[in-house]
């Protein structure tokens, strides 16, 4: 029975609960609630696969070791970055420099692969570089968005 009501009452605080989402932050309800959670458990699982089988740009630029620990980093990063956006009242302060530090692991990423590609004569290689970027976008936003909200909620 305990663990029922505790299971609810965390339901309520979290991102998920009735009162998650703040009505100003409504044009964004499925981002909040789905879009990012989402993000962080494909990173979670990005840096689990990159550590068990390696990150090929990463493992040819800097060795398989470096690889190895960016993957285990990046889904480190990633959980933190779930945990805080499943309590954003609570834990932003988690989020929003977890999100920072995956921002820079990703840009970190994109400047491998374009290394990699540059220096081995594979533009294709390159061009995969410019995905990452891509993927470092969503990050960015939920920077300026925690802040954002830091200030307009009082989250202190």
């Amino acid at each position: 029975m305990r663990s029922v009501q505790l299971v609810k009452r965390l339901l309520a605080a979290s991102i998920w609960g009735p009162n998650g989402v703040d009505q100003s932050d409504d044009r964004v309800r499925w981002l909040l609630r789905v879009g990012l959670p989402g993000f962080d458990i494909f990173a979670i699982c990005f840096g689990v696969w990159g550590y068990l089988g390696g990150i090929p740009a990463l493992r040819d630029s800097f060795g398989e070791a470096y690889a190895q620990s960016f993957g285990l980093t990046l889904a480190a990063t990633a959980l933190v970055c779930l945990v805080g956006i499943a309590f954003p009242a609570l834990l932003w302060r988690f989020e929003f420099w977890g999100k920072c530090f995956m921002l820079g692991l990703l840009l970190l990423y994109a400047a491998s692969v374009f290394l990699a590609g540059i220096t081995g004569g594979d533009i294709g290689r390159s061009g995969v570089g410019w995905a990452i970027l891509a993927m470092a976008v969503l990050p960015a936003w939920r920077v300026t968005d925690i802040a954002r909200d830091q200030e307009v909620h009082q989250w202190k």
